[in-house]
């Protein structure tokens, strides 16, 4: 646990008295506190005070879309951003005030990775449920599309499930490297280019700096994002991680981007398309029969090499307007579940005969 973490447990801030610590990840530090005036409980996420300054724009930012995707039914609620001023002694015993940038959202039960990293609670988990919370990820995407916001950092963990009278919902969280592709770049083309965060997770297109700063270019990243999800809960690894190989064969191919980078060179993205083609094969034996084959057609599309192949129009019909979101893809995990729904039908109706 960071040394800050400990230090603020039993701490009020504004109102919110810092109860538990629930994790963290970069320069956040989550925890669960109870507001004092109504005894309710919400987590409290705390940007680290040894932040740097691009650490602590990005924390703003990710209030600023919180607040901007408020209601939005698949993301984690906001309820507010502000800075508190906390006592502190200094080393010389006197005391001092230090500023603590927070966000105060919804508490979760869970995170989804609490439960894929464990393969025998991922292998209890009926796949009607997986596809749920798959397509409760495509419902946050897709909100946040129409509104002009793309995630940027999909996967299991920035997934949280949110259990009330016996219903499960998942909602995304974590948008510290979120995009409102409404606005200018605010970063350095080299930083679109590369991506951020744990490259496991990373579109194949990051990999070799080929990444770009336009609206597509984070449209089909977070589509990218869905199809590794979507791996992650048949397998509980992610896409890149399990077609490209170990921590070593990625940053090897992180080298060679750097390299062609700076002697101008572009390699084909396309040719990296078998080795998704068999880690896609590994992980079609882990989908159900009546869902197997519309599995692979949809990692295929998601998580194919290149990005403008991703998009509706790859599956040869008229494209759909961009402000369509990730309706279609919606539609997709639909008819999933119905099929998975008429499979249980139909081995219950067996198992009873057979009785």
């Amino acid at each position: 646990m960071s040394p800050w973490a400990t230090g603020l447990l039993g701490e009020v801030i504004n109102g919110y008295r810092i109860c538990r610590y629930l994790g963290g990840g970069g320069f956040g530090l989550v925890f669960e506190a109870t507001n004092i005036s109504t005894g309710s409980s919400f987590a409290l996420k705390v940007l680290e005070p040894s932040s740097d300054a691009q650490a602590a724009a990005e924390f703003d930012s990710e209030g600023v879309l919180l607040k901007k995707l408020l209601n939005r039914s698949g993301v984690i609620n906001w309820i507010e951003s502000s800075t508190a001023m906390l006592p502190v002694s200094l080393p010389s015993g006197a005391a001092a005030h230090l500023p603590v940038k927070y966000h105060v959202m919804a508490l979760a039960s869970g995170a989804l990775d609490e439960v894929l990293d464990d393969p025998a609670r991922r292998a209890a988990i009926p796949w009607e449920e997986r596809i749920s919370h798959w397509r409760g990820a495509v419902l946050g995407v897709h909100q946040m599309h129409l509104s002009k916001v793309a995630h940027r950092d999909l996967k299991s963990g920035n997934c949280l499930l949110m259990v009330n009278k016996g219903n499960t919902e998942l909602r995304l969280t974590d948008l510290g490297r979120a995009k409102d592709f409404s606005l200018p770049p605010t970063l350095s083309a080299d930083v679109y280019a590369s991506g951020r965060g744990d490259v496991r997770f990373a579109p194949p297109e990051y990999l070799w700096l080929q990444g770009g700063l336009a609206e597509t270019d984070f449209r089909m990243a977070d589509l990218y994002g869905l199809g590794s999800l979507l791996v992650e809960l048949a397998t509980g690894q992610p896409m890149t991680g399990l077609a490209i190989g170990s921590w070593g064969d990625i940053q090897k191919m992180r080298m060679q981007g750097v390299q062609d980078r700076q002697k101008g060179v572009k390699r084909d993205i396309a040719t990296l398309r078998p080795k998704f083609y068999r880690a896609i094969e590994h992980v079609a034996v882990e989908f159900p029969p009546a869902i197997r084959d519309e599995g692979v057609r949809l990692l295929r599309q998601l998580c194919d090499p290149e990005p403008s192949r991703r998009t509706y129009k790859s599956m040869g019909r008229i494209p759909k307007d961009p402000d369509a979101g990730c309706l279609w893809l919606l539609d997709r995990a639909d008819i999933m579940l119905k099929r998975l729904k008429l499979e249980n039908k139909g081995s219950r109706s067996t198992r009873r005969s057979a009785s």
